[in-house]
Parts: C-alpha cells; structure tokens; sequence
C-alpha cells in the first residue's frame, strides 16, 4: 500500500502547488490561455488521442483516465488512472481457484488432474482485483515527444501490490517492464474477464528494448531486445539408451551465464481499420554446462507466428493467430513457468534439446451497440516430445496440452461503471495421468476512472 500511496499524493501534491495558475478547462478558450499555463479537467479528444499512442494494448488495461493536467499547448500532459474490478463467480467440475498462482485467472495448466472429491467446485467473491497507472507525455505533438507509464497492482491472489509495467518511449522507441513485441496486442484475443486470457496466447511480460516505425503505405515493422527467460528440467537425465547416467544430473543452464538477448521481430501490413496480417518471430540463444564434456554449450530457441483481424463490417472484428516454435514456453500463456521447454537429449548424454511447441487462439467481438459488446473465442497450447521427462516430474508440472474457450458480454453502464458476465471452460491433458475439465461463471462490475 505504501507504493500505492506515493504514486497518488504525487500528482496531488503538484496539483495543490499549481492551483494558482491553474484554471477550469471550460471557463476560458485556449487561445487566450497562456500555453505554459496550466491546465485541470477533463481529457479531450485531442489528449487523449496523444495517450492512446503510447499506453498499453491488452485485455484488462485501464482505459485512458477521464481527467488530466496538462498546459494549454498540450506540450505536457500527466494523468493518473485506476481500476477497481470486484469480480464473483463459480467453478464447476474442478476447484481451479484454490490452486497455486491462478485465483481469479483462469490458468488451464493448473487445472488439477485428476478432480478431487469434495473439490469439483468453488464460489468466490474477489474484491482484489485492482490497479492504478500514472503517464506523463513531454514534447507531445513534436517529433521529442516523451512518454512515461507506470502500472502497479494487485495480481488477484493477495493484496500485495506489485509492478505491472514500467517503461519510456521516445521517437518510437520503448525501454522497460512491458509486453513483449512478439505479443500481437491486437490480436491475441478478444476482452475478457479472466486476466489470464486463451491458453495459447503468446503472451509475456519482459524487460525489453524495442522499435517500432511509422506506417509507409500500409506496411510497418519492429525489432526488439529482450532479457531471456528460460525454463528447463534442470539437466537431469532419465533416457533409456544410457541407463548409467540415469538420475544423474548431466547438465546445468544455471551455471552458463545468457550473454544474447532473445530477439523478437514482426511486419506487418494493415489493409484498413481492423484489417490487417502480421508475420512475427523470435530467435534465442540457450546456453548450458555440459557436465560429461565439462563444456559451456549453446543451442537455438526459434519461433515464428502469423496473426492478425480481418472485419468484413464495422460492427464485426476476427482475431486470429497461430505460433510455433522451439524452447519459447516463456513466450506462451499456458507453458510459460513449465520445465520442459528444454530438456536433456536421450541420444547424448550432456546435451540438451528445445522442445517443440505451439500456441492458437480465434475470437470475435461482436459490437451490438456502442455500450453492448459480445466476444467468443478457443484456444488450444501444446508441447511434444517431452512425455519421459514429464513423467517424472510432479503432477503440476506434468502437460502436454491445454484447450481453453470462452465467451462473455460487456454493457457499459456509463463511462465510469462497466457490467460483465463470462463462462469459461478448460481441459488440461497430461502425458501419463489423464485429464480434467474445469468450467466457470463469473461475473465482473468494473469502476475506471
């Protein structure tokens, strides 16, 4: 909470310092305003069409705040905006809920296999579910412009408060705690309730240093840095071809310092508004110890990924995107946090390999009216060739795919206060312990401010 407090007496504090020269936005026009005079009310279209430049694009954001400081000339601009997202629900067939790091999100590789008895069912009301961001642009309009985002809040298990997102972008470059760019914002899914989101999303959160450019013709690109995060089954060795190194550990990534970032790339093309396809992918390099041969080792980690929207009529938006790769669990919904990602190879003790994976989503949003919106989407995550490996590993950790669907509908109320209902259904496989459903119903009023 103390992180929660100094990012709100901040803005107050300055507000109070500036009340004198500042002024209602509506009791006087702009063109009689000095433009270094200071300005409190409410964001213009103007505003806010500076802030959707550079805040976040992803399911759960916190709209652009309804209220802004800013000079006449709009060269500076500071908002603070929240969210506040009760939400109440059941599960049925599993009790997903209680389980480790899901909570409120609807995490698929946690579904319990197989259900417990007397478990095949939760109710929750959870009131945590919160957040607040601040962003202040300098230089807004001019080829300077400056922005800077902070996010912090709860992850809907506790009432710690965490940093979500913390980066500056600057002539169309962006540094800090974001989304990665292999994620498509666009494209990924439809709105949800569920923070988590489809099992197959490529989605993740990295310390990153990236470029986008402006649009030529349609066509747009991107590059980027990203800290490698990797997830392994920690070198140990239970193949079949070398019974004498079974149980022994016969490599370690945690002793080989990772000196090459990930790289993740994508083009695009935008035909028109909600029109639009985007090729990405991602190169990563492993590094190892070698245990046998006493050797510091590297490997390849690739992926590549199609996506993008296609709206044959205003009311109607597609979303699709289909990724594949090798060792890039980091980078999808459900895998990441999983040890398989890179596993020891059979044929050669001390040696590791990445293991094959892939992530798909397809939704629609339907918008009925301008408060009225309906969404579907499904989504399935898979990993092949790691069931030796799985087998041995404790039963939460043990997958080999997840299916996950849902469909919802969002009314807004007014522009502070948004309704929600959602079903949500998943079904985790395993490679040697079957599988198991878990369905929910939950419902979500939403404050922004």
């Amino acid at each position: 909470m103390k992180t929660l407090s100094k990012l709100l007496i901040l803005p107050t504090a300055l507000t109070a310092g500036m009340a004198l020269p500042a002024m209602a936005e509506d009791s006087v026009p702009d063109a009689d305003i000095s433009p270094h005079k200071v300005i409190v009310g409410r964001t213009t279209p103007e505003v806010a069409a500076i802030l959707k430049k550079s805040r976040p694009v992803e399911s759960g954001s916190i709209p652009v705040p309804k209220f802004s400081l800013r000079t006449a000339d709009n060269k500076f601009i500071m908002t603070i905006g929240g969210m506040i997202n009760p939400i109440l629900g059941f599960d049925i067939g599993n009790n997903l809920y209680k389980q480790d790091g899901a909570g409120i999100s609807f995490v698929t590789s946690a579904i319990p296999v197989p259900a417990q008895k007397g478990k095949k069912g939760d109710f929750y009301i959870n009131p945590i579910n919160g957040s607040v961001d601040m962003q202040i642009v300098g230089l807004a309009g001019t080829p300077d412009e400056i922005t800077g985002y902070i996010k912090v809040g709860t992850n809907g298990i506790n009432t710690s408060i965490v940093l979500q997102r913390a980066y500056i972008t600057y002539r169309n470059f962006t540094a800090g705690m974001k989304l990665t760019l292999m994620q498509d914002d666009y494209a990924c899914q439809p709105p949800t309730i569920d923070p988590e989101g489809p099992s197959g999303c490529v989605s993740n959160v990295a310390y990153e240093i990236s470029y986008k450019s402006k649009s030529y013709n349609g066509f747009r690109f991107a590059a980027g840095l990203d800290m490698p995060t990797f997830y392994s089954s920690k070198g140990y060795y239970r193949g079949k071809d070398f019974p004498e190194f079974d149980g022994k550990q016969v490599a370690d990534y945690g002793d080989a310092e990772q000196l090459i970032p990930d790289i993740p790339a994508w083009v695009e093309y935008t035909f028109s508004e909600n029109n639009r396809i985007r090729v990405s992918g991602l190169l990563r390099n492993f590094a190892y110890r070698d245990l046998v041969a006493d050797k510091t080792r590297h490997m390849l980690g690739w992926g590549v990924m199609l996506s993008g929207n296609v709206s044959p009529v205003d009311k109607l938006i597609f979303y699709y995107q289909v990724a594949y790769g090798q060792g890039i669990g980091a980078y999808l919904q459900d895998i990441a946090g999983k040890p398989i990602s890179f596993v020891p190879d059979d044929a050669r003790p001390g040696r590791m390999k990445a293991s094959p994976m892939m992530g798909a989503n397809v939704g629609v949003t339907f918008n009925a009216t301008s408060k009225l919106q309906f969404n579907a989407m499904f989504s399935e995550s898979r990993i092949w060739k790691v069931g030796d490996y799985c087998n041995a590993l404790d039963e939460s950790q043990n997958y080999k795919y997840a299916l996950y669907g849902a469909v919802n509908c969002f009314y807004n109320i007014n522009p502070w206060l948004q309704w929600g209902i959602e079903y949500l259904w998943g079904h985790r496989q395993t490679w040697n312990i079957g599988g198991a459903n878990d369905s929910r119903i939950q419902t979500q009023l939403a404050f922004t401010f």
